[in-house]
């Protein structure tokens, strides 16, 4: 027996929702599991990641202990559209396919608040694997081990245009220039940003979500690690039919939310940016609103 699980790409923090929002869009990891007689197996990824090493190998022996999966051999089959480290949710792909691949073999893929608390303890913070789970928009907080995810409803139907750079930022680098601690007047402002942000996406107020995406705790200081990343912002900032702008994750993509009805936005955002982009791969995405797949091959 084999065991598919597709997970989605995800999108977290949403300018001022550091470590608690996120969203999952239509890009997608696939994964393949079946047990063997012994050893490791992987295929599809960077021979240097075909190993005992694996991220999606070591979850899958992080789930296999939680539900009580015995196992001596694994062959692991990964196809990939999420590109890594960058601030799509590679690694939660990887992190959220191996437990619930573990979970399939003991039928207990659909229990989704006990992989998204094993998923969180492994990744460190919930935002982007809670949305990979649950699909959609999500919030989470972590009060001790215990993990409260919600999803909110999005009023109006969105597009999210990704501007992905042809090159890497580590979450480790990205998080070693954040302050350790920031003014009053900063953190008042993040509060009131998230909750302007979360309202206007409840009640379909497109007019807050420009204010409502920006933020002080972490894209000022993130922002000077990516070239090009200010002057890309401005021109997202002046265009009218752009709804918000944000750094995905911990970058170094930049997203830029549009209305669906918005059909020339991708073409008219490139033809604007020009160079800033110069060699960035850009893709206009959807919502995903199911969080990942599992079904038995």
């Amino acid at each position: 027996m084999k065991v598919r699980v597709k997970v989605p790409a995800t999108s977290a923090n949403l300018g001022p929702g550091f470590d608690v929002a996120g969203l999952a869009v239509t890009l997608y990891n696939t994964f393949v599991f079946e047990l063997i007689d012994e050893g490791i197996e992987i295929t599809g990824c960077p021979k240097q990641f075909c190993n005992e090493e694996n991220m999606t190998y070591q979850a899958f022996v992080e789930g296999a202990k939680q539900c009580g999966l015995k196992f001596n051999g694994l062959r692991i089959e990964c196809k990939g559209e999420v590109p890594y480290t960058r601030g799509l949710g590679s690694s939660s792909t990887c992190i959220v396919a191996g437990i619930v691949g573990a979970y399939a073999f003991k039928d207990k893929y659909n229990d989704r608040q006990e992989i998204l608390e094993l998923a969180t303890q492994i990744e460190g913070h919930p935002d982007n694997v809670a949305p990979a789970i649950f699909g959609g928009l999500t919030v989470s907080v972590m009060a001790e081990d215990h993990v409260t995810t919600l999803n909110i409803p999005v009023k109006h139907d969105y597009r999210f245009v990704a501007f992905i750079p042809p090159f890497s930022l580590s979450t480790a680098k990205s998080r070693s220039v954040l302050p350790q601690a920031i003014p009053r007047a900063d953190a008042i402002t993040n509060v009131s940003h998230l909750a302007l942000m979360v309202a206007s996406l409840i009640n379909g107020y497109d007019e807050g979500l420009k204010l409502g995406f920006k933020d002080r705790l972490h894209q000022p200081y993130r922002g000077g690690l990516i070239e090009g990343y200010h002057e890309i912002m401005k021109v997202l900032e002046k265009d009218d039919c752009v709804l918000g702008a944000y750094l995905s994750g911990a970058g170094p993509t930049i997203m830029a939310v549009i209305k669906a009805e918005d059909t020339k936005g991708v073409v008219r955002l490139k033809d604007e940016l020009g160079d800033l982009i110069k060699d960035w791969k850009v893709e206009k995405l959807e919502l995903d609103m199911r969080g990942y797949t599992c079904d038995y091959e």
